[in-house]
């Protein structure tokens, strides 16, 4: 398809698919003539994810393009799905590539040693140690048991996650990383990580509201015993 009909089928503008294709972030289209180019369904799936990483996650530039190179450049699919992780938890792309600092808070050790997870450096892990950082400059306490309370269901949910992806068909698993996939390989590495990206903010945000409607209801259910009991436990 030409420029216009991209444009149409994409529902995005000709202007900001120019210049998509300027910031690196949509592949060249095959040349046609010095000013022609033919586009298929591999720059209709980058569109769809540009889009979603622009209007869903509200992604800058930057850490759209550190996910779209390393999809280009067939890196293995755990690392776009990393960087897609990231991005949808509001964490920048590139975190994962910082080495944790050498005054990072004793808790994140003993949270990750007490849990069992590796040893390793991580962005979410950076993020953790900043993010203790700044609950403690306002003065909100984070202790190991806290954080071992929210850390356990949060492992079950992960390796629900993880489970769900590996259990993927096998054409979506090892759908070619490039530009290049063709319509028989299934599911592009552009489509896979654009679900996953939703999903992740989805559930976040669902974690998030399900968080909330249970202090809700708890809070309820203890004004209603109070109703009953009085202040002090008396039975009015």
């Amino acid at each position: 398809m030409l420029l216009n009909e991209l444009a149409r089928a994409s529902g995005t503008s000709t202007a900001s698919i120019k210049y998509y294709r300027r910031q690196r972030l949509l592949p060249p289209g095959r040349r046609l003539t010095t000013t022609r180019f033919d586009y298929g369904r591999e720059h209709l799936e980058r569109l769809a994810l540009i889009r979603a990483l622009r209007e869903l996650a509200h992604a800058p530039i930057e850490d759209i393009r550190a996910l779209t190179t390393v999809i280009d450049e067939g890196r293995p699919l755990v690392k776009a799905l990393e960087i897609a992780q990231a991005i949808a938890t509001g964490l920048p792309a590139r975190l994962h590539e910082e080495p944790p600092p050498e005054d990072e808070d004793p808790r994140v050790a003993a949270l990750i040693g007490a849990m069992g997870w590796a040893d390793v450096g991580s962005g979410p892990r950076v993020a953790l140690d900043r993010l203790l950082g700044a609950m403690g400059a306002e003065d909100v306490a984070a202790d190991l048991p806290t954080l071992l309370r929210y850390a356990r269901p949060l492992e079950e949910i992960a390796r629900e996650d993880l489970a769900g992806i590996r259990s993927e068909p096998q054409s979506a698993r090892g759908a070619s990383s490039g530009p290049s996939a063709s319509a028989s390989s299934g599911p592009s590495t552009d489509a896979i990580v654009r679900h996953a990206l939703i999903g992740s903010l989805a559930f976040t945000q669902l974690t998030v509201v399900l968080r909330a409607l249970a202090h809700a209801s708890v809070s309820l259910e203890a004004g209603a015993v109070e109703g009953q009991t009085g202040p002090h436990g008396a039975h009015p």
